[in-house]
């Protein structure tokens, strides 16, 4: 099962990196045990970057979501791994690009959408393409007439970044990012083995 959400977690930044890699390329700057990821602008405009990683084998200097202005033709550093001695090590990440201006609409957006007001004790759901773990959860919690909401974190960008923001405390070196998101009320769950464990625990 975790080999299966790492196989998934791995295909969906591909993906992503795919998308946005005309635009920003991450690299590796490596010195000893630490792994800086760089951002790297590859056009002449600024860009807003927003760059979520999930590691496995490393601890990270940060565990936040790291957003950033990266000027043009570019790099700048966004996260630093440091590596443990356990093996396998690997991560993955989500990498969103926005122009400068696109990144001005989206706070303004920000300020517009209260995600305490969104969430504060509801259930919600953030889901994503061909995540079969998601669609189960979600058919299950409507065939049991549990009220929730559901976030497709591609199409709801600026939604997903205020929820990250807003569960920053609750994030500690070893939290591993897995989807289904759910924010049940207060707290947040990330993926889910057993799935009739998990609708004990909402209902």
């Amino acid at each position: 099962m975790i080999r299966t959400l790492f196989l998934f977690f791995l295909l969906m930044s591909g993906l992503i990196a795919q998308a946005q890699g005309l635009k920003v390329l991450i690299t590796e700057k490596k010195s000893g045990k630490r792994v800086v990821l760089m951002a790297q602008n590859q056009t002449a405009d600024t860009l807003n970057v927003f760059l979520m990683v999930n590691a496995e084998g490393y601890r990270r200097s940060a565990s936040k979501p790291v957003i950033k202005n990266i000027p043009p033709n570019s790099s700048e550093p966004m996260i630093t791994l440091i590596e443990l001695k356990t093996e396998p090590r690997y991560y993955t990440y989500d990498l969103i690009v926005n122009t400068l201006e696109d990144a001005k609409d989206l706070v303004f957006e920000q300020q517009e959408n209260d995600i305490e007001r969104i969430v504060s004790g509801k259930i919600i759901v953030f889901t994503a393409e061909a995540c079969e773990t998601c669609t189960t959860l979600i058919d299950s919690l409507t065939e049991e007439r549990i009220t929730h909401r559901t976030f497709n974190i591609h199409e709801e960008e600026v939604i997903y970044r205020q929820f990250l923001s807003y569960i920053e405390r609750q994030l500690t070196e070893e939290t591993k990012i897995r989807l289904p998101v759910i924010w049940n009320k207060d707290y947040v769950i990330f993926g889910y083995d057993d799935l009739e464990e998990l609708l004990k625990v909402i209902r």
